[in-house]
């Protein structure tokens, strides 16, 4: 019979770190820079929940729930929380693509309908157990286009989906008190093709309830993407109505959070070739982003698409100010910042 402890493995190569399993939870989140810290808050997680270890997890989601605290770079630390367990999900879900996808998904579902068990009004519990039936659906879909699914997987995947909605719903009173109940609607708003209307109904719920949830918007946006249920067009107006909706407390930074993660999404270096993304506005965002979170990932990430923008001014000042802080994982491929160095002392 399997254990906890099986899981252990998957978590140390998420980690990449052989010392994980006899490692304690982790530390504080706001006990590093912005790298260290997003494998910190998710290793905590990680771990927390291999051993089944429910107050911990309970004592971590309230905290980044009730205090809100961000990382250096801006994103929150729920959001790491969250992603930490979700990788272990992902994780199943690829192990199990060709095999026995119920079966690689037993045990991790037996884990959080313990932790639904010991603590019913957990929003958190609720959350992660709707987004492993997420998982264990489109583990059977997989990623291909929908006209490259085989048709005996379509039933299962909408099963599983249908699941994680009807328990979210469900449980909405206790679980809509964390944002990540509506960011977690939305993925099942676009993988069940909601009505326009429906997803915007939703959608404005969600950021009336809390506006400054930058996965609200990024979960949206993956709605209105090309290669979902939207256009170019929509995205750069959904991108223009979050950056008003937020101004107050973020200036013009979402519009720049917006394509950084469209960029990520779909788009990647060909933003500005493939996206109404302007590069006067998407600066201005970054300027605002690096003043309230002047962290080397910003500083890094602004260099970047101030390079794909053709801004060589910007570039060069932004090379030069990181050029004692260089984030490696900001640079896809990791060429480019080479290539940006080259290209600014050039004609």
């Amino acid at each position: 019979m399997r254990t906890a402890l099986s899981l252990l493995p998957l978590v140390c190569g998420l980690l990449y770190s052989a010392s994980c399993l006899s490692s304690a939870p982790g530390p504080r989140p706001d006990a590093a820079g912005e790298v260290a810290q997003r494998a910190a808050t998710m290793r905590s997680a990680q771990l927390s929940f291999i051993s089944e270890d429910f107050p911990r997890l309970e004592e971590m989601a309230d905290r980044f729930r009730s205090g809100k605290s961000r990382t250096p770079s801006g994103l929150w630390h729920l959001t790491l929380f969250y992603g930490g367990i979700d990788s272990l999900a992902e994780r199943q879900k690829r192990a199990a693509l060709g095999g026995d996808i119920d079966g690689a998904f037993e045990l991790i579902e037996s884990t959080t309908r313990k932790w639904m068990r010991k603590y019913p009004d957990s929003p958190a519990a609720h959350i992660v157990h709707a987004g492993v039936l997420i998982d264990h659906g489109w583990a059977y879909r997989g990623g291909d286009y929908a006209s490259n699914v085989k048709p005996e997987s379509w039933a299962p995947f909408r099963k599983y989906i249908a699941m994680a909605r009807d328990h979210l719903e469900k449980h909405k009173e206790v679980a809509s008190r964390d944002p990540r109940w509506y960011e977690t609607m939305l993925t099942i708003a676009r993988a069940e093709n909601w009505e326009r209307d429906e997803f915007e109904k939703l959608l404005a719920e969600a950021v009336n309830r809390e506006p400054l949830h930058y996965q609200t918007y990024f979960m949206a946006l993956e709605y209105l993407m090309p290669k979902w249920h939207g256009d170019v067009g929509e995205v750069e107006t959904f991108a223009q109505d979050a950056t008003s909706r937020t101004q107050g407390q973020e200036g013009q930074g979402m519009y720049a959070r917006i394509y950084w993660y469209a960029s990520q999404s779909q788009f990647a270096n060909d933003l500005f070739e493939d996206s109404l993304a302007v590069w006067p506005r998407m600066k201005a965002g970054f300027e605002d982003v690096v003043a309230r979170y002047p962290d080397s990932w910003n500083l890094n990430n602004y260099a970047r698409f101030a390079c794909l923008a053709r801004d060589k001014a910007k570039t060069k000042e932004l090379l030069e100010r990181t050029e004692s802080s260089i984030v490696p994982e900001a640079w896809t491929p990791q060429s480019l910042r080479a290539q940006c160095a080259a290209w600014v002392v050039g004609p």
